[in-house]
């Protein structure tokens, strides 16, 4: 079961205390041939970014054998209004960060690849115990992400070798996409063979207490997560994790309303609700392995 109960630091801008030294910045042994050290960003360099033109390309790229889901996908808003990202509040969310961290050491993954990073809370919760290489899309989410090194690139066309990495972490990110199965072939792709990778959603049905006819589809929920984590790595590779339970407890209208514009719900969701209100979590974790 996950609970909320895991020291994981909030979304806000500065929540995040720096840690130096704590994770190898020498890693472009990793990347592929043209994708070079300057594109990541260390502690003392800024953050890089992939030409354009290749970023269009993996907006665009939809190989032929994974048709189009035909989903919205969950639009992000990191750099057009990055106040509601960070004011997101620990506990707010099903936490899969501390769960995922603790498998992957123990397994002894040696190089994690973080996708969609965001400010670095799944970097928080490895607390160094492994090497971690992460990338986002947003310039602001990376710009607030304290952990190094990181890299500005799309989950569709990630900059790294075949075969290179330990694990991959795919964390409340793949709803993001037009085609989630784009990125988690990609996460396929620069695994090492018997390595795992990570991905989760919540269900169409979470937060009933605030949204009783449910959340809009989009492409990656927990209602088809493990589908089409095993439409790429194979049914007999993929295992899932599910949860139902009262996980998060708002006291008062101000929490309602915050945890509301922190979930992209409109305020009126917020003001037809009575508080105290403890909210059903429902969702899934999804682990693949590569055969």
């Amino acid at each position: 079961m996950l609970t909320n109960t895991n020291p994981v630091p909030s979304e806000g801008a500065g929540s995040i205390r720096p840690r130096t030294g704590r994770h190898r910045t020498e890693t472009p042994a990793i990347f592929r041939p043209g994708d070079t050290e300057r594109e990541v960003a260390g502690p003392r360099r800024e953050i890089g970014t992939f030409a354009d033109s290749r970023l269009r390309r993996a907006r665009t790229r939809r190989p032929a054998e994974l048709p189009s889901l035909g989903m919205p996908t969950l639009g992000p808003d990191y750099d057009t209004d990055p106040e509601r990202s960070r004011s997101f509040q620990a506990g707010w969310q099903e936490d899969v960060h501390g769960p995922v961290a603790e498998r992957l050491v123990s397994d002894g993954v040696g190089l994690v690849l973080d996708v969609g990073c965001g400010i670095g809370r799944f970097g928080t919760a490895l607390q160094g115990r492994l090497t971690w290489l992460s990338l986002d899309e947003s310039p602001r989410q990376l710009a607030d992400c304290s952990h190094r090194p990181v890299i500005r690139a799309h989950a569709a066309r990630l900059p790294i070798r075949n075969s290179s990495v330990g694990a991959v972490a795919m964390l409340w990110v793949l709803y993001h996409l037009d085609e989630p199965r784009d990125a988690v072939a990609e996460g396929r792709r620069v695994l090492r063979r018997g390595r795992l990778l990570a991905a989760c959603a919540s269900s169409r049905t979470n937060d009933p207490e605030l949204v009783p006819g449910g959340y809009p589809r989009t492409t990656f929920d927990a209602e088809e997560a493990a589908d089409i984590v095993s439409d790429v790595f194979g049914v007999s590779n993929v295992e899932v994790e599910r949860w139902d339970a009262p996980l998060v407890h708002l006291d008062d209208r101000e929490e309602v309303a915050a945890y509301a514009r922190s979930h992209l719900l409109p305020p009126s969701v917020a003001e037809a609700v009575i508080p105290p209100v403890t909210l059903t979590k429902r969702g899934c974790l999804v682990w693949a392995r590569r055969p």
